[in-house]
């Protein structure tokens, strides 16, 4: 199977960020920013129930698809 040039760099990159996840300041640091930016997005939608649904459930599918990969 052929692969572009571009399939070395995105191993390489890959391959880096495993490294740089590995460390828990790092990885501790990315969740406490992502939960963050999380809530204050939550906080954003409270005011209208529909949007509040709409919000919590387009997360849940995107933590369930994170977790299949």
């Amino acid at each position: 199977m052929p692969r572009g040039p571009g399939v070395a760099e995105q191993s390489v990159m890959l391959k880096f960020l495993r490294k740089l996840t590995a460390i828990p300041t790092v990885k501790y640091s990315i969740i406490a920013v992502t939960s963050f930016l999380w809530l204050v997005g939550f906080a954003d939608q409270l005011p209208d129930v529909e949007q509040t649904v709409k919000y919590v459930g387009i997360s849940l599918l995107m933590l369930a698809v994170a977790a299949m990969a």
